[in-house]
């Protein structure tokens, strides 16, 4: 360590100089405050040893403008005087000194003080050293958390994408849906599509947890039951006997093969929810296969809205289990509400859920109203209820309107 002795004594100087020279350490002298100063300035030594008394400036004066230069590293201070009182030791604390040694100079008592001083000004270098390493560290997860939230914002990008187009409209089914994930990406899942020329088939999915790995199962389950790609298989099956045509699936096979090969285990605790369901346009005719959903909410277009009941167990408990379908007969006018539990478990800010029958009741008034006009309506009633921006549970309603 190079050590700095300020001292307008030449004598004094050299003695103290080379008793810490035979300590080990390198030294520099001045015989005044501004010279000492400039070399402190300039970074050249952290450790300054400096008399009290002399012409041009005392060691307090010199302590203090150590201490008002901001500098990058801690200069230790090490004040010699002749001075007895005890307000002198005041004054120069104040001034920024560190420690205090009285003349005449017991040298092994200023080596003690040295070493007292090093130990300081190495827990400061290494205090340094871990505060550039914590900043180091903040930054790159600074950036790792940017780069983390590029990537959910896209892949909720890329999920809203696979949502069917709102206001659409399938062989005179309108469709319209409701769609708030509770954070970036969602485990819930709905589309609506055709099947063949006068059938149409439509699912809605909410998959255990939130998250990502929600959201890649739901990921999943979309491409399985999507007509346009190899899960199409779930939908359709080719005929044994020629012409070897695709035939529609039922509903409760569809939701049986799912089941099937989505069994939970030790390595998988995704179950899902869900409703699948077959519309035949020439027979008017909905067919309705529920697994652990909440009830689907049919709106006759002359008669009260009632809750379809029936159901099985969620997808992916237990395997085998023999689901069952209800067949609706639906009228021009008529809607079937489907909606993920985020909707009736939405709590108000008095924890209240929101509930079946309130749901009951806002659709009951969106009679007459647009398809657009009723996902309008129901989404201001939720977050009325809900009084704040966010939710606890993804929010998703899929509403077709025959």
């Amino acid at each position: 360590m190079r050590i700095l002795i300020v001292d307008d004594d030449r004598v004094t100087r050299m003695v103290i100089e080379r008793s810490l020279q035979r300590y080990g350490y390198e030294t520099l002298t001045v015989d005044n405050i501004n010279a000492a100063l400039e070399l402190v300035l300039k970074g050249v030594v952290q450790f300054v040893i400096t008399d009290w008394l002399m012409p041009g400036g005392n060691g307090t004066m010199l302590c203090e403008q150590i201490r008002n230069a901001n500098l990058p590293s801690y200069i230790y201070i090490i004040i010699v005087t002749a001075l007895e009182d005890s307000q002198s030791v005041v004054e120069g604390m104040d001034a920024g000194a560190d420690d205090f040694i009285r003349k005449p100079i017991q040298f092994d008592e200023l080596h003690a003080r040295i070493r007292a001083g090093e130990r300081i000004l190495q827990l400061e270098q290494e205090l340094q050293e871990n505060n550039l390493r914590l900043s180091e560290t903040t930054n790159q997860l600074l950036a790792a958390n940017e780069t983390i939230n590029h990537d959910l914002k896209m892949a909720a990008t890329m999920q809203r994408s696979l949502l069917p187009n709102t206001s659409a409209q399938i062989q005179g089914i309108a469709i319209d849906w409701l769609f708030h994930p509770s954070t970036h990406l969602s485990g819930d899942i709905f589309n609506f599509f055709p099947l063949d020329k006068h059938h149409c088939g439509f699912y809605i999915i909410d998959v255990a947890g939130h998250g990502i790995a929600s959201a890649m199962q739901s990921f999943t389950l979309s491409r399985l039951l999507s007509p346009d790609t190899q899960g199409g298989n779930y939908l359709k099956y080719r005929s044994p006997e020629a012409p070897f045509q695709k035939i529609i699936q039922s509903a409760p096979a569809v939701i049986a093969a799912l089941n099937h090969q989505f069994q939970t285990d030790e390595t998988n605790i995704l179950y899902f929810t869900m409703v699948y369901g077959v519309i035949d346009t020439q027979a008017k005719t909905i067919e309705l296969c529920q697994a652990g959903h909440p009830s689907s909410l049919y709106l006759h277009h002359n008669d009260a809205a009632e809750f379809i009941d029936e159901g099985g167990l969620a997808v992916g408990i237990i395997d085998g289990v023999d689901y069952h379908s209800v067949l609706l007969h639906y009228q021009p006018g008529d809607r079937l509400f489907l909606y993920s539990d985020g909707i009736t478990e939405c709590e108000s800010a008095d924890g209240e859920m929101f509930g079946s029958e309130r749901l009951r009741r806002s659709v009951e008034k969106t009679r007459g109203l647009s398809i657009a006009e009723t996902i309008h309506s129901l989404d201001l009633d939720i977050r009325t209820w809900r009084g704040s921006v966010g939710f606890d549970d993804d929010i998703s309603l899929l509403v077709l309107a025959t």
